[in-house]
């Protein structure tokens, strides 16, 4: 049996791994598809794919965008996205801008706090990957001002925290019919992860402004929520998948990278969603 991961980060946002790195992982764990899904860019990708042919393992072109509704953060994965079109490369280079503007005004507030922390600083962090806030709580471990990401979070980065600030507001039927604009599938990253009473009504609402799967297989899942989203999806008639959401972690040395060894079963209908999405 072959396994599969689709939802994978890399230093275009804010993993660890390069994309050539990633294949290697890819290739000693043994899977025959991943996809790239780093947020709010597709920068990663024409590496990874190049690397992909090499080691003959499928690599899939996607995204993870950010997004917001009634202040509940809800993240869209988009599969076989046409990165290629200059129309994305456009629309994703306002979401970049934003998420600098918004850094900088983090960076305002931890300077206010008495943290000496510059702009400088974090773009070295990011290189050429996209900002975010754990390229901020990584310059905020180099000062030891706190241990580790978490902390940073907790104390000084998240919701409510004295240097919050509020994202660019992507709305997720933005990101849906962005995602279905350039060719892509969009499928509802860990929903299980969405706090809200409401979930069957968000998920209807987005199936009808047209969301085509569940990312059933999360590590943050456990065996009750999948199975939840599993019938939710059979229900309603949409694309299971799933992946390890990689970031970097390692366990005893190693990566996380395909540890939930997903069934390459669920790659076929995404393969022919995506067909049906552009009509051939």
């Amino acid at each position: 049996m072959a396994f599969i991961d689709l939802h994978i980060h890399t230093t275009a946002s804010d993993g660890i791994f390069t994309p050539k790195e990633i294949i290697h992982w890819a290739y000693k764990k043994n899977l025959k598809a991943i996809a790239i899904t780093d947020h709010d860019t597709i920068d990663g990708l024409e590496e990874a794919l190049e690397e992909g042919k090499k080691y003959n393992i499928e690599v899939i072109p996607g995204i993870e965008i950010s997004t917001n509704y009634n202040n509940l953060e809800i993240h869209i994965l988009g599969y076989y996205i046409d990165y290629e079109d200059l129309s994305l490369h456009k629309w994703l280079s306002q979401i970049r801008i934003s998420r600098y503007i918004r850094a900088k005004k983090i960076i305002e507030k931890l300077n206010n706090l008495g943290f000496k922390i510059t702009m400088d600083e974090i773009i070295n962090i990011v290189g050429t990957g996209t900002i975010g806030r754990p390229h901020i709580a990584k310059a905020l471990i180099n000062h030891n001002y706190v241990k580790d990401k978490k902390e940073a979070f907790e104390k000084y980065l998240g919701k409510g925290k004295p240097a919050f600030v509020e994202r660019y507001k992507i709305t997720p039927i933005e990101a849906i019919k962005n995602i279905l604009h350039h060719k892509g599938v969009p499928v509802l990253a860990h929903p299980g992860l969405i706090n809200n009473n409401d979930f069957i009504f968000i998920i209807e609402y987005l199936i009808n402004n047209g969301l085509q799967g569940l990312e059933v297989f999360h590590p943050k899942h456990n065996y009750d929520v999948e199975k939840k989203y599993y019938n939710i999806a059979k229900k309603y008639n949409l694309l299971i998948t799933g992946g390890t959401d990689y970031h970097g972690d390692l366990i005893n040395g190693k990566p996380i990278l395909g540890n939930l060894n997903i069934n390459e079963k669920y790659l076929k209908p995404l393969k022919l969603r995506k067909r049906i999405n552009i009509g051939v």
